[in-house]
């Protein structure tokens, strides 16, 4: 069986890649429309007999697997669906993995046609505008969310920028806060909460400011006095996510490396979970309730059956349901009870992982700002998840990077899986990883200091080496992980491309792909992964001045791509913002 006939088969099997709609409270609908059919001519008394505009208003309230199911019952049904344009918005929307926009005035046409011109820009990589920005000396940290990119200045101001989009039709601002009135150890934000949280430290106290975004004030919907404290260690360093009304924060001590994520209902001050262990390094929202945690571990089982994970020298990726697992004071990883847990393969024994970052944005149940009209927005349905490993193995101990592609269905399926009140589950790699994942080894340059190279479905970096003095041609690769659209092109491929002004080239990578080589000495026995996935590159050479800097750092957001030319690498440090 080839690699492609392995993939097809496959997306008619998982649910990662549904084939076949799950029933509905459409299934009456179809039932009858079905056996009123006859002989491919409807009866008198149907449903199609009805007005257009009522049966529109009908399908409207439909969901769009309905609507196909719908579509699939007679030739009548499936013209009106391909003729009508709120139904053809309605698909094309879940596809594209985008969700409508309550505050815009576009109509449907109009956002259809938007919606068009988005998916065509990003398949061709060709952004509509280019803007060169300078960034701050000695800045300690930034952050990218929500369209809105922030960046520190000697502890005490912020800059922000709120990035445009010719496309979804909003218009570049920016702002600045002078003095936030603290010195910042690091900072989050969440533009469609105009939520700013600030990290101070004191000693060992640490404190968590809560600010709007736009004023530098109290956040009206914090606690009194805005402030959320917490005793820890000095000298540590910060992880900020938010999701909605929970504040996560995981502090990782620069020495020992020793952890504690705490998890508060920012609105509240009330701390849901405070854990604390020495293997968890990484963290995400998995949903608003379960958090992800990257970790070591051993799943082990407790005088009563219970699973725990314990400790180990395996990659695994523990799911903790925050509304069972709440408690305020501190327990450890292997004190607790968690919902379920996923094992990378066996690490060979002359394996060492030096870093490892998970990664996913935007959140879970993420909205744009009401601020912002915006025509769609990306979904938080589907989203992929990056483990980035940076590994020293085999004989002489080389150092290599390996990417974990994770699309967040194959991880929601084996927990829908679950029976109800189960815990402690334990998949092994051959349950999820060989054909949910997608397992590569990544170009050196990449780099885990920068989480930002994700944002829904999609995945971006950068490769650049010279090749001559003063001219550095780069290309900007960009792998999406769209199930909807992946399902669409491998059962009707059709040929993707187009011209930026660049060579460009895009692609279904549904070869699997296998460690070999000297990577072959990273897991204990052959690692093989599946998954498809959309490649898209653009080629940019080093031809003109435009080319002749490096970068470090390529950023991803949902309308842009941000290119980091950092001090390390450039006496005048700037970003580069490309625009759709």
């Amino acid at each position: 069986m080839t690699g492609v006939e392995c993939i097809t088969k496959r997306a008619s099997e998982l649910p990662y890649l549904p084939l076949n709609f799950s029933p509905s409270n459409c299934d009456i609908l179809v039932a009858y429309l079905s056996a009123t059919h006859k002989s491919g001519e409807m009866t008198s008394t149907t449903l199609v007999d009805l007005p257009v505009e009522l049966l529109s208003c009908i399908f409207f309230h439909l969901d769009f697997r309905d609507v196909l199911r719908c579509r699939g019952v007679c030739s009548s049904l499936k013209d009106f669906v391909d003729d009508d344009s709120h139904m053809r918005y309605k698909i094309e929307l879940a596809v594209a993995g985008m969700k409508d926009g309550v505050h815009s005035t576009l109509t449907v046409f109009d956002r259809l046609s938007t919606l068009e011109q988005k998916r065509d820009a990003w398949r061709k990589l060709a952004w509509t505008s280019q803007k060169d920005i300078p960034a701050t000396r000695n800045s300690a940290s930034w952050e990218l969310c929500g369209g809105v990119f922030a960046e520190e200045e000697n502890r005490r101001t912020l800059h922000f920028w709120q990035l445009p989009s010719q496309i979804r039709g909003f218009q570049w601002r920016e702002w600045t806060l002078k003095d936030v009135g603290v010195s910042m150890s690091d900072f989050g934000i969440d533009p469609a909460q105009d939520l700013l949280v600030i990290a101070e430290d004191i000693g060992s106290l640490c404190r968590m400011h809560l600010r709007s975004m736009t004023t530098g004030m109290v956040h009206p919907m914090s606690p009194p006095g805005g402030v959320l404290v917490h005793w820890h260690e000095p000298e540590h360093a910060y992880s900020i996510q938010i999701s909605n009304d929970h504040l996560a924060v995981l502090l990782t001590d620069h020495r020992s490396l020793d952890s504690e994520l705490v998890i508060w209902n920012w609105k509240s001050g009330a701390v849901l979970l405070l854990l604390t262990d020495t293997d968890v390094l990484s963290f995400v929202f998995l949903t608003s309730t379960y958090i992800l945690l990257l970790a070591f571990g051993e799943p082990t089982e407790d005088d009563v059956g219970a699973n725990h994970i314990g400790p180990g020298s395996n990659l695994c990726l523990l799911v903790i349901d925050l509304d069972r697992a709440r408690r305020a004071e501190r327990v450890r990883v292997d004190d607790l009870a968690f919902l379920c847990a996923f094992l990378y393969p066996d690490l060979h024994d002359r394996c060492n992982v030096i870093d490892m970052v998970l990664s996913a944005a935007p959140g879970p149940a993420w909205t744009p700002s009401s601020s912002l009209p915006v025509p769609f927005s990306i979904s938080g349905e589907d989203r992929l998840l990056v483990v980035t490993l940076k590994i020293a193995h085999g004989v002489y101990w080389e150092v290599s990077t390996l990417t974990s592609f994770i699309p967040s269905e194959t991880l929601l399926s084996a927990i829908k899986s679950l029976p109800s009140g189960q815990t402690g589950r334990v998949f092994a790699w051959e349950d999820w990883g060989v054909y949910g994942s997608r397992l590569e080894v990544a170009p050196q340059e990449h780099l885990l200091a920068m989480p930002c190279y994700v944002h829904g479905t999609s995945f971006a970096r950068h490769i650049q080496e010279p090749t001559q003095p003063l001219l550095f041609p780069f290309t900007i690769e960009v792998f999406d992980f769209n199930p909807l659209a992946l399902r669409r092109a491998l059962l009707s491929p059709q040929a993707e491309g187009g011209s930026s002004g660049y060579k460009n080239d895009a692609a279904i990578v549904a070869t699997p792909t296998t460690l070999t080589g000297h990577h072959s000495t990273i897991f204990t026995d052959e690692v093989t992964t599946y998954y498809p996935y959309f490649r898209r590159a653009v080629e940019i050479p080093g031809r003109d001045e435009m080319e002749q800097v490096l970068f470090d750092a390529l950023l991803l957001e949902e309308d842009s791509l941000i290119l980091v030319s950092s001090e390390s690498v450039n006496s005048n440090p700037f970003y580069r913002i490309l625009t759709f």
